[in-house]
């Protein structure tokens, strides 16, 4: 949504200092719900809600926190609104718990007290008004346990999705491994285990990970870049940093072969992250829908 946003011609302002997509909930709905449209029009039987930058601490960058069930609120009814014109029965609608600081930042999580109460917040707030809540871009296990937690206790169905580091296989931005953010879930157990917002090119080997220890249906939805792997001349600490270091554009048919090798490791659900544009979507349906 944020990058499908600025290629329209929507002032999106910094996702580390400002408060991203959530501007255009404001200053721009009818082209929120645009995107929506043009997305399920493309194939998508899932569409997220454009609240991914609707946290307290996100919001109160511009001293918008007092807005946070507002902004949530807006941003389901603009998705409904979507689905509804489309006509299309089959699409659901997702809401974001995301990370509630700046984005594949393990070291800036707050406690996990304060984790547990702001994550419950939101998820109540989407209760009853999305099909499934999506807690996303998870960059450690104390992070996706705080999230899950708060999703599961509102009795809607729930995916867990983690984001990874950067150049690093089967790594959170955290350091941990999948196998053990994975292991930090013992006794709350999610719908469907995804990752996304990361290189294509990484995802194949996580998926292999979590089809070794869960049942759950797996999938995921990645950037359109393919990045370097373990690039030992990275100088950069942190996981966005590591990704743009070698990251480079794929087209529609390189972000398709990719999204083969997933559902070849044993994923089934599949979409597409930032830069990942309406066409992406509609050359994975038109490929791999039966």
């Amino acid at each position: 949504m944020g990058s499908e946003l600025i290629l329209r011609g929507v002032e999106v302002p910094s996702h580390t200092k400002s408060i991203w997509s959530a501007l255009a909930l404001k200053e721009a709905p009818s082209i929120v719900e645009e995107i929506h449209l043009d997305y399920i029009e493309a194939g998508s039987d899932y569409i997220t809600i454009n609240n991914y930058a609707v946290t307290r601490p996100i919001l109160s960058r511009e001293n918008l926190e007092k807005k946070l069930e507002n902004l949530t609120i807006k941003s389901a009814e603009i998705a409904q609104t979507a689905v509804l014109k489309s006509k299309q029965e089959r699409v659901k609608i997702l809401g974001s718990l995301p990370p509630l600081q700046t984005s594949y930042r393990a070291d800036l999580i707050l406690p996990e007290e304060e984790m547990d109460r702001q994550y419950s917040e939101i998820a109540n707030i989407l209760k009853n008004k999305v099909d499934i809540i999506i807690c996303e871009t998870m960059a450690s296990a104390l992070e996706a346990k705080c999230a899950l937690r708060a999703a599961l206790n509102t009795n809607m169905p729930v995916w867990l999705s983690w984001t990874l580091h950067g150049d690093k296989v089967n790594t959170l931005p955290s350091g941990e491994t999948v196998e053990k953010a994975f292991a930090e879930l013992k006794g709350l157990e999610p719908d469907a285990y995804l990752i996304n917002c990361c290189a294509a090119n990484l995802v194949a080997p996580s998926i292999k990970v979590l089809k070794e220890v869960t049942d759950v249906p797996l999938g995921a939805y990645a950037n359109a870049e393919n990045i370097t792997v373990d690039i030992n001349s990275s100088k950069s600490k942190y996981a966005e940093e590591r990704h743009w270091d070698s990251a480079v554009k794929i087209n529609e048919r390189a972000y398709l072969n990719e999204v083969k090798q997933w559902i070849k490791e044993g994923a089934t659900i599949v979409g597409g992250c930032c830069r990942t544009r309406p066409s992406y979507i509609k050359e994975l349906s038109d490929n791999l829908k039966t």
